[in-house]
Protein backbone atom coordinates (compact mmCIF):
# COMPACT_ATOMS: atom_id res chain seq x y z
CA UNK A 1 0.00 0.00 0.00
CA UNK A 2 0.80 3.81 -0.58
CA UNK A 3 0.15 7.26 0.74
CA UNK A 4 -1.80 7.65 -2.26
CA UNK A 5 -3.97 4.62 -2.65
CA UNK A 6 -4.52 5.04 0.91
CA UNK A 7 -5.61 8.91 -0.02
CA UNK A 8 -7.81 7.54 -2.63
CA UNK A 9 -9.75 4.92 -0.47
CA UNK A 10 -10.11 7.72 2.13
CA UNK A 11 -11.56 9.96 -0.09
CA UNK A 12 -13.98 7.42 -1.52
CA UNK A 13 -15.05 6.73 1.76
CA UNK A 14 -15.87 10.36 2.73
CA UNK A 15 -17.91 10.75 -0.42
CA UNK A 16 -19.72 7.57 0.47
CA UNK A 17 -20.40 9.00 4.08
CA UNK A 18 -21.76 11.87 3.13
CA UNK A 19 -23.95 10.48 1.13
CA UNK A 20 -24.85 7.98 4.25
CA UNK A 21 -24.91 10.66 6.91
CA UNK A 22 -27.77 12.23 3.85
CA UNK A 23 -29.45 8.97 4.56
CA UNK A 24 -28.65 8.78 8.38
CA UNK A 25 -31.36 11.19 8.99
CA UNK A 26 -34.24 9.06 8.26
CA UNK A 27 -33.60 6.97 11.39
CA UNK A 28 -33.16 9.74 14.09
CA UNK A 29 -36.25 11.10 12.56
CA UNK A 30 -38.00 8.23 12.48
CA UNK A 31 -37.01 7.54 15.78
CA UNK A 32 -38.30 10.74 17.47
CA UNK A 33 -41.48 9.93 15.66
CA UNK A 34 -41.98 6.74 17.33
CA UNK A 35 -41.32 8.87 21.03
CA UNK A 36 -44.01 11.00 19.73
CA UNK A 37 -46.37 7.84 18.91
CA UNK A 38 -45.60 5.66 21.70
CA UNK A 39 -45.43 8.28 24.09
CA UNK A 40 -42.14 9.61 26.58
CA UNK A 41 -43.34 6.27 29.29
CA UNK A 42 -42.76 3.53 26.99
CA UNK A 43 -40.15 5.05 24.38
CA UNK A 44 -38.28 5.42 27.58
CA UNK A 45 -38.72 1.65 28.43
CA UNK A 46 -38.12 0.22 24.95
CA UNK A 47 -34.36 2.57 24.26
CA UNK A 48 -33.52 1.14 27.64
CA UNK A 49 -34.02 -2.24 26.66
CA UNK A 50 -32.99 -2.04 23.48
CA UNK A 51 -29.26 -0.23 24.35
CA UNK A 52 -29.16 -3.52 27.01
CA UNK A 53 -29.67 -6.33 24.22
CA UNK A 54 -27.32 -3.97 21.85
CA UNK A 55 -25.03 -4.32 24.83
CA UNK A 56 -25.48 -8.02 24.87
CA UNK A 57 -24.84 -8.61 21.17
CA UNK A 58 -21.81 -6.98 21.75
CA UNK A 59 -20.93 -9.11 24.46
CA UNK A 60 -21.79 -12.20 22.01
CA UNK A 61 -19.24 -11.09 19.50
CA UNK A 62 -16.65 -10.52 22.21
CA UNK A 63 -14.54 -8.26 19.69
CA UNK A 64 -14.33 -10.44 17.11
CA UNK A 65 -15.92 -7.87 14.63
CA UNK A 66 -13.43 -5.25 15.60
CA UNK A 67 -10.32 -7.53 15.33
CA UNK A 68 -11.62 -8.58 11.89
CA UNK A 69 -11.51 -5.21 10.18
CA UNK A 70 -7.86 -5.29 11.95
CA UNK A 71 -6.86 -9.04 10.72
CA UNK A 72 -8.42 -9.13 7.52
CA UNK A 73 -5.55 -6.40 6.55
CA UNK A 74 -3.37 -8.47 7.71
CA UNK A 75 -3.98 -11.51 6.24
CA UNK A 76 -2.80 -9.63 2.47
CA UNK A 77 0.46 -8.44 4.70
CA UNK A 78 1.14 -12.38 5.59
CA UNK A 79 0.08 -14.39 2.82
CA UNK A 80 -3.00 -15.73 4.24
CA UNK A 81 -6.12 -17.32 2.97
CA UNK A 82 -7.92 -13.93 2.31
CA UNK A 83 -11.14 -15.29 4.73
CA UNK A 84 -9.11 -16.59 7.47
CA UNK A 85 -11.67 -15.66 11.17
CA UNK A 86 -14.20 -14.78 9.13
CA UNK A 87 -16.18 -18.37 9.38
CA UNK A 88 -14.92 -19.25 12.25
CA UNK A 89 -15.76 -15.53 14.29
CA UNK A 90 -19.25 -16.17 12.74
CA UNK A 91 -20.28 -19.05 14.25
CA UNK A 92 -19.43 -18.35 17.65
CA UNK A 93 -20.77 -15.49 18.10
CA UNK A 94 -23.92 -17.21 16.67
CA UNK A 95 -23.46 -19.54 19.22
CA UNK A 96 -22.50 -17.15 22.35
CA UNK A 97 -25.19 -14.84 21.36
CA UNK A 98 -27.86 -18.05 21.19
CA UNK A 99 -27.03 -18.86 24.75
CA UNK A 100 -27.93 -15.40 25.98
CA UNK A 101 -30.98 -15.69 24.07
CA UNK A 102 -31.71 -19.23 25.57
CA UNK A 103 -31.10 -17.40 29.51
CA UNK A 104 -33.07 -14.45 29.16
CA UNK A 105 -35.79 -16.55 27.58
CA UNK A 106 -36.31 -18.71 30.74
CA UNK A 107 -35.41 -15.94 32.69
CA UNK A 108 -38.47 -13.96 30.77
CA UNK A 109 -40.64 -17.08 31.46
CA UNK A 110 -40.14 -17.45 35.39
CA UNK A 111 -40.93 -13.24 35.18
CA UNK A 112 -37.04 -12.55 36.93
CA UNK A 113 -37.53 -9.74 35.23
CA UNK A 114 -40.51 -8.09 37.18
CA UNK A 115 -37.82 -7.40 40.04
CA UNK A 116 -36.29 -4.64 37.56
CA UNK A 117 -38.44 -1.51 38.20
CA UNK A 118 -37.45 -0.49 34.83
CA UNK A 119 -38.43 -4.08 33.29
CA UNK A 120 -42.00 -4.88 35.33
CA UNK A 121 -44.11 -3.26 32.36
CA UNK A 122 -42.99 -5.90 29.93
CA UNK A 123 -44.66 -9.04 29.43
CA UNK A 124 -42.70 -12.43 28.99
CA UNK A 125 -43.50 -12.66 25.58
CA UNK A 126 -42.01 -9.06 24.75
CA UNK A 127 -39.05 -9.48 26.73
CA UNK A 128 -38.70 -12.58 24.33
CA UNK A 129 -38.80 -11.02 21.26
CA UNK A 130 -36.19 -8.42 22.29
CA UNK A 131 -33.98 -11.45 23.80
CA UNK A 132 -34.25 -13.16 20.10
CA UNK A 133 -32.86 -9.56 18.50
CA UNK A 134 -29.54 -10.37 19.71
CA UNK A 135 -28.51 -13.01 17.42
CA UNK A 136 -28.94 -11.11 14.46
CA UNK A 137 -27.45 -8.24 16.20
CA UNK A 138 -24.25 -10.63 17.05
CA UNK A 139 -24.42 -11.47 13.31
CA UNK A 140 -24.84 -8.34 12.33
CA UNK A 141 -21.54 -7.08 14.11
CA UNK A 142 -20.11 -9.77 12.85
CA UNK A 143 -20.23 -8.76 9.08
CA UNK A 144 -20.02 -4.89 9.40
CA UNK A 145 -16.58 -5.81 10.88
CA UNK A 146 -15.59 -8.04 7.93
CA UNK A 147 -16.94 -5.56 4.65
CA UNK A 148 -14.65 -3.04 7.10
CA UNK A 149 -12.08 -5.10 6.91
CA UNK A 150 -12.37 -5.35 3.29
CA UNK A 151 -12.72 -1.69 2.88
CA UNK A 152 -15.74 -1.88 1.98
CA UNK A 153 -17.58 0.30 4.48
CA UNK A 154 -19.98 1.25 2.40
CA UNK A 155 -22.13 -1.89 2.94
CA UNK A 156 -21.94 -1.13 6.87
CA UNK A 157 -22.67 2.39 6.50
CA UNK A 158 -25.80 1.75 3.82
CA UNK A 159 -27.17 -1.60 5.55
CA UNK A 160 -26.40 -1.41 9.19
CA UNK A 161 -26.42 2.16 10.11
CA UNK A 162 -29.00 3.66 7.33
CA UNK A 163 -31.27 0.61 6.05
CA UNK A 164 -31.78 -1.61 9.57
CA UNK A 165 -31.55 1.38 11.82
CA UNK A 166 -34.21 3.41 10.14
CA UNK A 167 -35.79 0.31 8.91
CA UNK A 168 -36.78 -0.72 12.88
CA UNK A 169 -38.77 2.36 13.77
CA UNK A 170 -40.69 2.38 10.64
CA UNK A 171 -41.95 -1.30 10.87
CA UNK A 172 -42.87 -0.61 14.69
CA UNK A 173 -45.05 2.14 14.09
CA UNK A 174 -46.56 0.26 10.67
CA UNK A 175 -47.37 -2.54 13.27
CA UNK A 176 -48.53 -0.25 16.21
CA UNK A 177 -51.28 1.33 13.62
CA UNK A 178 -52.34 -2.37 12.03
CA UNK A 179 -52.34 -3.36 15.76
CA UNK A 180 -50.00 -6.06 15.67
CA UNK A 181 -49.00 -6.69 19.39
CA UNK A 182 -45.55 -5.87 20.50
CA UNK A 183 -44.82 -3.55 17.66
CA UNK A 184 -41.66 -2.12 19.40
CA UNK A 185 -39.11 -5.01 19.81
CA UNK A 186 -40.94 -6.75 16.72
CA UNK A 187 -40.19 -4.09 14.55
CA UNK A 188 -36.88 -4.29 16.11
CA UNK A 189 -36.39 -8.13 15.51
CA UNK A 190 -37.15 -8.36 11.69
CA UNK A 191 -34.83 -5.11 10.71
CA UNK A 192 -32.22 -7.13 12.10
CA UNK A 193 -32.94 -10.21 10.89
CA UNK A 194 -33.12 -8.46 7.07
CA UNK A 195 -30.12 -6.70 7.39
CA UNK A 196 -28.68 -10.28 7.70
CA UNK A 197 -30.17 -11.74 4.71
CA UNK A 198 -28.82 -8.30 2.72
CA UNK A 199 -25.82 -9.20 3.84
CA UNK A 200 -24.47 -12.59 3.27
CA UNK A 201 -24.62 -12.74 -0.83
CA UNK A 202 -22.99 -9.32 -0.36
CA UNK A 203 -20.35 -11.50 1.26
CA UNK A 204 -20.34 -14.39 -0.38
CA UNK A 205 -18.97 -12.57 -3.43
CA UNK A 206 -15.48 -12.38 -1.45
CA UNK A 207 -16.03 -15.12 1.13
CA UNK A 208 -16.31 -19.29 1.25
CA UNK A 209 -19.43 -18.99 3.20
CA UNK A 210 -19.19 -21.82 5.88
CA UNK A 211 -20.49 -22.36 9.44
CA UNK A 212 -18.68 -25.04 11.05
CA UNK A 213 -19.76 -24.46 14.75
CA UNK A 214 -16.94 -26.89 16.34
CA UNK A 215 -14.50 -27.30 14.02
CA UNK A 216 -11.44 -24.66 12.73
CA UNK A 217 -10.45 -22.59 15.86
CA UNK A 218 -10.16 -18.77 15.39
CA UNK A 219 -6.94 -18.01 15.06
CA UNK A 220 -4.67 -17.31 18.10
CA UNK A 221 -3.64 -13.82 16.46
CA UNK A 222 -7.00 -12.73 15.85
CA UNK A 223 -8.36 -13.91 19.26
CA UNK A 224 -5.55 -12.23 21.29
CA UNK A 225 -5.89 -9.43 19.54
CA UNK A 226 -10.05 -9.08 19.49
CA UNK A 227 -10.18 -10.32 23.34
CA UNK A 228 -8.94 -7.23 24.77
CA UNK A 229 -11.21 -5.08 22.16
CA UNK A 230 -13.97 -7.12 23.32
CA UNK A 231 -13.67 -5.97 26.63
CA UNK A 232 -13.21 -2.61 25.62
CA UNK A 233 -16.08 -2.73 23.19
CA UNK A 234 -18.98 -3.48 25.94
CA UNK A 235 -17.07 -1.16 28.53
CA UNK A 236 -17.67 1.56 25.51
CA UNK A 237 -20.99 0.42 24.86
CA UNK A 238 -22.06 0.58 28.88
CA UNK A 239 -20.33 4.04 29.21
CA UNK A 240 -22.53 5.67 26.30
CA UNK A 241 -26.14 4.14 27.67
CA UNK A 242 -25.34 4.26 31.47
CA UNK A 243 -26.38 7.73 31.46
CA UNK A 244 -30.26 6.13 29.78
CA UNK A 245 -30.03 3.56 32.16
CA UNK A 246 -29.46 5.34 35.16
CA UNK A 247 -31.97 8.32 34.24
CA UNK A 248 -34.24 5.28 33.45
CA UNK A 249 -33.58 3.93 37.17
CA UNK A 250 -33.31 7.78 39.17
CA UNK A 251 -35.71 9.59 37.52
CA UNK A 252 -38.13 7.21 35.69
CA UNK A 253 -38.94 6.08 32.22
CA UNK A 254 -40.37 9.49 31.35
CA UNK A 255 -37.05 11.39 31.60
CA UNK A 256 -35.26 8.56 30.02
CA UNK A 257 -37.71 9.15 26.90
CA UNK A 258 -36.98 12.67 26.38
CA UNK A 259 -33.43 12.53 27.14
CA UNK A 260 -33.04 9.71 24.84
CA UNK A 261 -34.20 12.07 22.46
CA UNK A 262 -32.04 14.06 23.04
CA UNK A 263 -28.94 12.09 22.61
CA UNK A 264 -30.72 10.65 19.27
CA UNK A 265 -30.35 13.72 17.77
CA UNK A 266 -26.79 14.68 18.91
CA UNK A 267 -25.79 11.30 18.23
CA UNK A 268 -26.37 12.77 14.31
CA UNK A 269 -22.32 14.04 15.14
CA UNK A 270 -21.01 11.51 16.97
CA UNK A 271 -21.83 8.51 14.29
CA UNK A 272 -19.90 10.66 11.83
CA UNK A 273 -16.51 10.35 13.61
CA UNK A 274 -17.70 7.11 14.78
CA UNK A 275 -18.23 5.74 11.38
CA UNK A 276 -14.71 6.83 10.08
CA UNK A 277 -13.26 4.44 13.19
CA UNK A 278 -13.57 1.77 10.55
CA UNK A 279 -12.26 3.12 7.67
CA UNK A 280 -9.33 4.70 9.52
CA UNK A 281 -8.20 1.49 11.48
CA UNK A 282 -7.47 -0.37 8.77
CA UNK A 283 -5.42 1.78 6.61
CA UNK A 284 -3.22 2.29 10.13
CA UNK A 285 -3.05 -1.48 10.02
CA UNK A 286 -1.54 -1.69 6.67
CA UNK A 287 1.23 0.44 7.53
CA UNK A 288 4.48 -0.05 8.01
CA UNK A 289 6.60 1.29 10.68
CA UNK A 290 8.11 3.60 8.42
CA UNK A 291 5.05 4.63 7.06
CA UNK A 292 4.01 5.55 9.95
CA UNK A 293 6.87 8.22 10.61
CA UNK A 294 5.73 10.00 7.15
CA UNK A 295 2.56 9.16 6.34
CA UNK A 296 0.04 9.31 9.59
CA UNK A 297 0.04 13.13 10.36
CA UNK A 298 -1.55 13.50 6.63
CA UNK A 299 -3.60 10.58 7.03
CA UNK A 300 -4.97 11.24 10.46
CA UNK A 301 -5.55 15.18 9.89
CA UNK A 302 -7.17 14.45 6.50
CA UNK A 303 -10.00 12.12 8.35
CA UNK A 304 -10.00 14.40 11.39
CA UNK A 305 -11.11 17.26 9.00
CA UNK A 306 -13.94 15.35 6.82
CA UNK A 307 -15.33 14.52 10.48
CA UNK A 308 -15.16 18.10 11.89
CA UNK A 309 -16.66 19.19 8.17
CA UNK A 310 -19.98 16.78 8.27
CA UNK A 311 -20.09 17.64 12.17
CA UNK A 312 -20.16 21.35 11.87
CA UNK A 313 -23.05 21.48 8.93
CA UNK A 314 -25.33 18.78 11.18
CA UNK A 315 -24.35 20.94 13.79
CA UNK A 316 -25.29 23.89 12.68
CA UNK A 317 -28.46 22.71 11.70
CA UNK A 318 -29.67 21.82 15.22
CA UNK A 319 -28.21 24.11 16.89
CA UNK A 320 -30.48 27.02 14.46
CA UNK A 321 -33.55 24.75 14.55
CA UNK A 322 -33.55 22.68 17.45
CA UNK A 323 -37.33 23.56 18.46
CA UNK A 324 -38.42 22.69 15.09
CA UNK A 325 -36.19 18.94 15.52
CA UNK A 326 -37.77 18.47 19.15
CA UNK A 327 -41.39 19.86 18.26
CA UNK A 328 -41.58 16.55 15.71
CA UNK A 329 -41.48 14.41 19.01
CA UNK A 330 -44.06 16.60 20.67
CA UNK A 331 -43.69 19.56 23.95
CA UNK A 332 -43.25 16.83 26.05
CA UNK A 333 -39.65 16.11 25.30
CA UNK A 334 -38.84 20.08 25.60
CA UNK A 335 -36.90 19.79 28.52
CA UNK A 336 -33.84 21.17 30.24
CA UNK A 337 -32.38 22.10 26.50
CA UNK A 338 -29.16 22.85 27.59
CA UNK A 339 -28.92 19.04 27.63
CA UNK A 340 -28.41 19.33 24.13
CA UNK A 341 -25.57 21.89 23.90
CA UNK A 342 -23.44 20.16 26.28
CA UNK A 343 -24.04 16.75 23.89
CA UNK A 344 -22.85 18.83 21.33
CA UNK A 345 -19.60 20.24 22.86
CA UNK A 346 -18.91 16.49 23.49
CA UNK A 347 -19.09 15.25 20.10
CA UNK A 348 -17.55 18.13 18.74
CA UNK A 349 -14.42 17.52 21.16
CA UNK A 350 -14.85 13.75 20.48
CA UNK A 351 -14.47 14.85 16.44
CA UNK A 352 -10.84 16.53 16.84
CA UNK A 353 -9.74 13.85 19.34
CA UNK A 354 -10.85 10.50 19.44
CA UNK A 355 -10.03 9.09 16.41
CA UNK A 356 -6.92 8.89 18.12
CA UNK A 357 -8.59 5.69 19.34
CA UNK A 358 -8.14 3.95 15.41
CA UNK A 359 -4.54 5.08 15.41
CA UNK A 360 -3.79 2.93 19.02
CA UNK A 361 -5.82 0.07 17.65
CA UNK A 362 -4.60 -0.07 14.23
CA UNK A 363 -0.76 -0.64 15.71
CA UNK A 364 -2.38 -3.22 17.94
CA UNK A 365 -2.33 -1.50 21.37
CA UNK A 366 -5.89 -2.77 22.06
CA UNK A 367 -4.95 -3.66 25.35
CA UNK A 368 -4.26 0.19 26.32
CA UNK A 369 -7.72 0.95 24.93
CA UNK A 370 -9.31 -1.99 26.90
CA UNK A 371 -7.77 0.09 30.09
CA UNK A 372 -8.98 3.47 28.81
CA UNK A 373 -12.18 2.44 28.27
CA UNK A 374 -12.36 0.98 32.15
CA UNK A 375 -11.09 3.94 33.32
CA UNK A 376 -13.38 5.96 31.11
CA UNK A 377 -16.44 4.15 32.43
CA UNK A 378 -15.37 4.69 36.01
CA UNK A 379 -15.81 8.14 35.18
CA UNK A 380 -18.89 8.52 33.22
CA UNK A 381 -20.36 6.47 36.46
CA UNK A 382 -19.35 8.64 39.44
CA UNK A 383 -20.79 11.71 37.46
CA UNK A 384 -23.91 10.10 36.65
CA UNK A 385 -24.41 9.07 40.34
CA UNK A 386 -23.93 12.50 41.67
CA UNK A 387 -24.95 15.24 38.87
CA UNK A 388 -28.49 13.20 37.96
CA UNK A 389 -30.14 14.09 41.40
CA UNK A 390 -29.16 17.60 41.47
CA UNK A 391 -28.77 18.45 37.89
CA UNK A 392 -31.16 16.13 35.86
CA UNK A 393 -30.80 15.62 32.57
CA UNK A 394 -27.86 18.27 31.74
CA UNK A 395 -25.95 15.85 34.55
CA UNK A 396 -26.52 12.92 32.74
CA UNK A 397 -25.37 15.07 29.40
CA UNK A 398 -21.81 15.71 31.74
CA UNK A 399 -20.79 12.74 31.82
CA UNK A 400 -20.60 12.41 28.66
CA UNK A 401 -18.39 15.51 28.27
CA UNK A 402 -16.36 14.19 31.23
CA UNK A 403 -15.45 10.63 29.59
CA UNK A 404 -14.37 12.59 26.18
CA UNK A 405 -12.34 15.13 27.99
CA UNK A 406 -10.68 12.33 29.96
CA UNK A 407 -9.73 9.94 26.59
CA UNK A 408 -9.10 12.89 24.82
CA UNK A 409 -6.15 13.77 26.99
CA UNK A 410 -5.17 10.29 28.05
CA UNK A 411 -5.04 9.28 24.51
CA UNK A 412 -3.44 11.85 23.07
CA UNK A 413 -0.32 12.22 25.68
CA UNK A 414 0.05 8.45 25.03
CA UNK A 415 0.54 8.28 21.31
CA UNK A 416 3.04 11.94 21.89
CA UNK A 417 5.27 9.36 24.40
CA UNK A 418 5.03 6.95 21.58
CA UNK A 419 6.80 9.43 19.07
CA UNK A 420 3.86 9.30 16.81
CA UNK A 421 2.41 13.07 15.37
CA UNK A 422 -1.38 13.45 14.24
CA UNK A 423 -2.47 17.00 14.05
CA UNK A 424 -1.21 19.60 10.97
CA UNK A 425 -2.04 23.61 10.57
CA UNK A 426 -4.92 22.04 8.44
CA UNK A 427 -7.33 21.35 11.39
CA UNK A 428 -6.93 24.66 12.90
CA UNK A 429 -9.85 26.48 10.39
CA UNK A 430 -12.51 23.79 11.91
CA UNK A 431 -11.54 23.96 15.48
CA UNK A 432 -12.18 27.84 15.05
CA UNK A 433 -15.29 27.35 13.16
CA UNK A 434 -16.50 24.83 16.04
CA UNK A 435 -15.69 27.65 18.65
CA UNK A 436 -17.63 29.76 16.28
CA UNK A 437 -20.64 26.71 16.89
CA UNK A 438 -20.17 27.06 20.63
CA UNK A 439 -21.05 30.77 20.31
CA UNK A 440 -24.06 30.92 18.18
CA UNK A 441 -25.55 28.31 20.29
CA UNK A 442 -24.89 30.32 23.22
CA UNK A 443 -25.81 34.07 22.16
CA UNK A 444 -28.35 32.53 19.83
CA UNK A 445 -31.57 32.83 22.42
CA UNK A 446 -30.47 36.58 22.47
CA UNK A 447 -31.81 37.43 19.11
CA UNK A 448 -34.85 37.20 17.73
CA UNK A 449 -34.56 35.47 14.30
CA UNK A 450 -37.43 34.68 11.81
CA UNK A 451 -37.44 31.22 10.57
CA UNK A 452 -36.46 32.72 7.29
CA UNK A 453 -33.33 34.15 8.53
CA UNK A 454 -32.44 31.58 9.83
CA UNK A 455 -32.22 29.39 6.91
CA UNK A 456 -30.26 32.56 5.11
CA UNK A 457 -27.85 32.22 8.26
CA UNK A 458 -27.57 28.48 7.26
CA UNK A 459 -26.89 29.34 4.00
CA UNK A 460 -24.15 31.77 4.65
CA UNK A 461 -22.79 29.34 6.99
CA UNK A 462 -22.50 26.88 4.44
CA UNK A 463 -21.29 28.55 1.81
CA UNK A 464 -18.18 29.70 4.20
CA UNK A 465 -17.80 25.95 5.33
CA UNK A 466 -17.22 24.95 1.43
CA UNK A 467 -15.13 27.90 0.87
CA UNK A 468 -12.61 26.92 3.98
CA UNK A 469 -12.49 23.42 2.50
CA UNK A 470 -11.66 24.75 -0.77
CA UNK A 471 -8.77 26.70 1.09
CA UNK A 472 -7.83 24.11 3.02
CA UNK A 473 -7.37 21.77 0.31
CA UNK A 474 -5.42 24.45 -2.43
CA UNK A 475 -3.52 24.77 0.95
CA UNK A 476 0.34 23.12 1.51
Amino acid sequence: MSLEIDKNFLLKSTLYNFLGTALKVVAPILTIVLARIFGKEEFGIFVGTQLWIFTLSRVSVFGLDKGLNWFLPQNILNNRPAHLGFNESLSRSLIISSIIFVAMFICAVLGLHKYSESLATLSSAELSIYALSIIPFSALHIFGGTVEGLRKPQYRMFITECAVFALAPLLSIVFNFTDIPYALPTGLLIANIFGCFIYIPLIKKSFPFSLKFFSNKIPRELLVYSVPRGFSEVVVSVSMRIDVWMILLMLGPGEAGVYAVMTTISNGLRTIRQSYHPILLPVIAGMSKDRLSTDLKPIFSYCVNMVSLIQLVIGFFIVLFPDKILMIAGKDFIVQPETLGILLLAHLLGGFFLLSASVLNGIGKSLYTLKMDIASLCVSFLVNYFLIPILGLPGAALSTLAYIILQAVWNNIYIFKLHLRLYSKKIIPYAIWSIFLLVVYILLPSFSLSFLQKIIFYIVILSGLAFTQVLIKNSK
